[in-house]
């Protein structure tokens, strides 16, 4: 009697059974939002505030509270005296601060510091580079920024969920400001592989909308930076090291009018554009 032996791949083939992996694509999230300054609640002289910044995932994500797991916290700032006060954080995170930004109440900082008084009011940026708490690339697919804010001893509360998706293409967002968050954007840009650096620029911009300094993130080689207004004029122009991979670099717009710019990014294989909003 012959032995038939079948392959476990066989035997899922027969049986109608497949594995599919997930994509774990590594990239960068970049969140830039504003906590205006309330003029309500125990903090009303100087605004002081605590606030809670941090990464879910969800099937879908919405904005709403719903059903989502906690990835990884990025900013949590609070005090002796105010760490009740961020109960959604709380909740969903375990008070978990791995690779986040940690420092007392929002206006009782040291000098220069994120968290000073002077600092509390002014755009904030934060970054998430796709890991969990244990450090490893999670699955591609649908998550949300979430963000805390408390102020006047926990009187009054505010919580908002931005949604984006995590994969291979890029995903930019300008949400619509409230009256507890302004200035607010949202990035994720994949990171190339080496095989891809000879594409198109890649890269991501930063502030959206901003005040006047733009940050550009380079994923890739770029010779040149164009900015033109929506007129199509070149307000500004310069040729640059095409070795400035992962790196950062400060664009001054300040000096002209409010409104939208495009940024035109070219090296030897193309050129990327990305729209962003000058707002002083």
């Amino acid at each position: 009697m012959k032995k038939i032996i079948l392959s476990i791949a066989t035997i899922f083939v027969m049986f109608g059974f497949s594995f599919k992996a997930s994509a774990q694509t590594a990239g960068t999230l970049t969140f830039t939002l504003t906590c205006p300054k309330h003029t309500s609640g125990n903090y009303e002289t100087d605004g002081r505030y605590v606030i809670a910044v941090w990464i879910e995932s969800c099937t879908p994500c919405g904005t709403t509270a719903g059903t989502s797991t906690f990835v990884k916290t990025k900013a949590r700032y609070w005090a002796g005296g105010t760490n009740d006060h961020l109960a959604t954080w709380v909740s969903k995170s375990g008070s978990s601060v791995v690779d986040a930004s940690t420092g007392a109440t929002m206006g009782r900082g040291a000098t220069g510091t994120p968290n000073s008084l002077a600092n509390a009011f002014l755009p904030h940026t934060y970054t998430w580079n796709g890991t969990n708490v244990a450090g490893t690339v999670v699955a591609d697919g649908s998550y949300r920024v979430v963000v805390q804010e408390t102020w006047g001893h926990s009187s009054a509360t505010a919580t908002r969920y931005f949604p984006f998706t995590k994969g291979p293409n890029t995903d930019s967002q300008t949400p619509a400001a409230d009256t507890n968050f302004t200035a607010i954007s949202l990035s994720w840009a994949a990171t190339l592989g080496v095989e891809d650096f000879n594409t198109t620029p890649a890269f991501v911009v930063y502030p959206n909308p901003s005040k006047g300094i733009f940050n550009i993130d380079f994923k890739n080689e770029v010779n040149n930076i164009k900015v033109v207004n929506i007129l199509g004029e070149v307000v500004y122009s310069e040729d640059v090291d095409s070795s400035l991979i992962d790196t950062t670099k400060k664009i001054d717009l300040s000096s002209f009018a409010n409104g939208i710019y495009i940024f035109s990014l070219t090296n030897d294989k193309g050129t990327a554009t990305y729209k962003v909003l000058l707002d002083k």
